[in-house]
């Protein structure tokens, strides 16, 4: 077995463990509300996991350094893996295999769409996993498996993959600051909504799904039925799960100015602010009433800006220009370095002063250096290649996407809202998800996964490092038959 083989199996023994003690947990909701049948469901996998996870880790123990390769291989590969331990839950409510890994990677990739039509019949253990699935998905699950890392390059590589930015000295210490952020606003929202009328289950749910921007609701019609106070609660707290952890760092350090100088949060709140306006206004004229125009409308805005997918109305029935601009918000996403989802506002923002200064040099000597500045910080042209060839990766992938959705899917413009909806992991679309083919199913299931590690590691694992995992066990399979026939 290669050195990089060990790497591997090493890194996938620590994501078993990891995975394993969080699908224990839905264990006491389903002790709580008496819900027998599922403890099977989530225990027997548990314990597999971790055993495995154990007994792997004792054979091949993680290395203090990951090559580039594999550190793709896990990040990459360790996404599905999870995803179809957290498909097993699903059995117990006779998901189909297919339908339970949708449902699974729905959630750890914070996207949001769902195949189950009826949830208030659903048990609440199987609710609370779908939750949960979102809010470790949020944080990232290549980001808890860090923990087990002793820091260092690997713990850097594996860090950066999910999108993530270093905010202090070391990768550990960022990470210990990220889940003290997450947990800490988790739970503030839970006790807010709880105090506004939510019961103590519904509340942690949705305070577990706001802040993860994944939008898994315990509701049929999602936030529909929740009062004023809860939909401005949420949509604060959707706000906050789309801000860059850096700058709850800086908060923490009551370094406020950095925040209010910051281009990509002010270029969030004014998205949220203009695309709000627009769409209550469209609305208003459609006939809706003011008061009802205005809070619906910034609702679904921060919602579909911050990929967390909860709807406050039947966005089917809504104008096609309100559709198309949240179309347009799908593919913009949140701020980087946040659990959201989408191109990110800071790539827009980069892209924006490119654009600027392309058209400033035409009128300029060909000989003029413009730099691209933001924020008094020069960005090099390393930098805007890597974010040039992910807006082309993400423009290729979602047309191919697109095509090959068309086949089953007759209305276009729902096809396009799905692509777009699953690469920028957002949930909702204009056609319903569970009037789709299995090709569709699984189309949807590999954007969702791409859209969640920002495609180019993705690109990378499927071009190169697959083609390269299968030559190697073909060639170590060809040597072993030549020294047999020797």
């Amino acid at each position: 077995m290669s050195h990089n083989s060990y790497e591997i199996i090493g890194g996938f023994a620590g994501l078993l463990l990891v995975t394993g003690v969080m699908i224990l947990l839905p264990i006491i909701p389903a002790l709580v509300y008496a819900e027998y049948n599922t403890l099977s469901f989530f225990l027997v996998p548990g314990a597999l996991a971790v055993s495995f996870g154990v007994f792997l880790r004792s054979k091949y123990p993680l290395v203090e350094e990951f090559s580039i390769k594999t550190t793709i291989v896990i990040a990459c590969a360790g996404w599905l893996l999870v995803s179809i331990i957290g498909m097993i839950p699903y059995f117990s409510i006779h998901m189909g295999a297919l339908d339970a890994f949708f449902e699974s990677i729905s959630g750890f990739t914070t996207t949001g769409m769902s195949l189950i039509e009826n949830l208030e019949i659903v048990p609440r253990s199987i609710l609370f996993w779908r939750s949960f699935t979102q809010w470790v998905g949020g944080v990232g699950i290549i980001l808890l498996f860090t923990i087990l890392l002793k820091g260092g390059i690997s713990t850097w590589r594996l860090y950066s993959l999910e999108g993530r930015e270093k905010f202090t000295p070391s990768v550990k210490s960022s990470v210990k600051n990220i889940l003290i952020i997450y947990s800490l606003l988790t739970t503030i929202c839970a006790i807010i909504l709880y105090i506004f009328g939510l019961d103590a289950f519904d509340a942690i749910n949705h305070a577990m799904t706001a802040l993860s921007t994944g939008g898994f609701s315990t509701k049929n019609t999602s936030a529909a039925e929740f009062g004023v106070n809860i939909k401005l609660t949420i949509s604060f707290f959707m706000v906050l799960g789309a801000t860059s952890f850096v700058l709850f760092y800086n908060l923490g350090k009551l370094e406020v100015k950095k925040i209010l100088e910051d281009a990509e949060f002010r270029t969030m709140i004014f998205l949220v602010i203009f695309g709000g306006l627009l769409v209550s206004a469209f609305l208003i004229l459609n006939g809706v009433g003011a008061f009802d125009g205005i809070i619906n409308g910034f609702f679904n805005v921060i919602s579909i800006l911050t990929t967390t997918g909860y709807t406050s109305a039947n966005l089917d029935t809504w104008p096609a220009i309100t559709k198309a601009v949240l179309l347009i918000l799908m593919f913009v996403g949140g701020s980087a370095g946040s659990t959201a989802g989408g191109i990110k506002v800071w790539r827009l923002v980069v892209l924006f002063r490119i654009v600027r200064r392309e058209i400033e040099k035409l009128v300029l000597p060909p000989s003029a250096i413009i730099p691209v500045k933001i924020g008094g910080k020069v960005l090099d042209d390393e930098y805007i290649i890597k974010i040039s060839a992910f807006m082309f990766s993400y423009v290729l992938f979602a047309f191919v996407a697109f095509v090959l959705l068309s086949f089953s899917v007759p209305d276009l413009f729902g096809a396009i809202s799905l692509v777009v909806s699953a690469l920028s992991n957002v949930g909702p679309a204009f056609y319903p998800v569970s009037q789709l083919d299995f090709f569709s199913k699984a189309v949807l299931i590999v954007a969702m996964w791409a859209g969640r590690l920002e495609l180019l590691p993705v690109i990378a694992f499927v071009g190169k490092e697959i083609p390269s995992i299968i030559g190697a066990y073909y060639s170590r399979k060809s040597e072993r038959q030549k020294e047999r026939e020797v």
